[in-house]
């Protein structure tokens, strides 16, 4: 949640590439235009009650429009604390992040 975001905030700095955000906050308004020529995966549970997935997908759309390669990736029946189809969380997770340090793959 506040550590999904604030990676994502974090993302302004001209030396990141990419980054992954597991179940970030992200309201209304959140700032995408420093993820420009980034790209930036969104990792969600479509049963989180903390924070909310449909936030998230609107937040990849802005970023998108604004310029990223931004892609969601939901966890069927995933909640928040992400021990609910844990193993999934990590298989997600880790291929995210192999995704973003494999020269010449995508995040889409």
């Amino acid at each position: 949640s506040m550590g999904g975001r604030a990676a994502l905030r974090a993302a302004a700095a001209p030396e990141v590439r990419g980054v992954v955000a597991l179940a970030p906050w992200c309201p209304e308004g959140e700032p995408v235009a420093h993820l420009r020529d980034k790209d930036v995966v969104v990792l969600h549970g479509d049963h989180d009650r903390v924070t909310d997935p449909h936030a998230s997908a609107a937040f990849v759309r802005r970023a998108r429009e604004s310029g990223a390669r931004a892609a969601m990736r939901t966890v069927p029946g995933g909640d928040h604390a992400m021990l609910r189809h844990a193993g999934h969380w990590h298989r997600t997770a880790a291929a995210a992040v192999t995704a973003l340090l494999t020269p010449g793959r995508t995040t889409e």
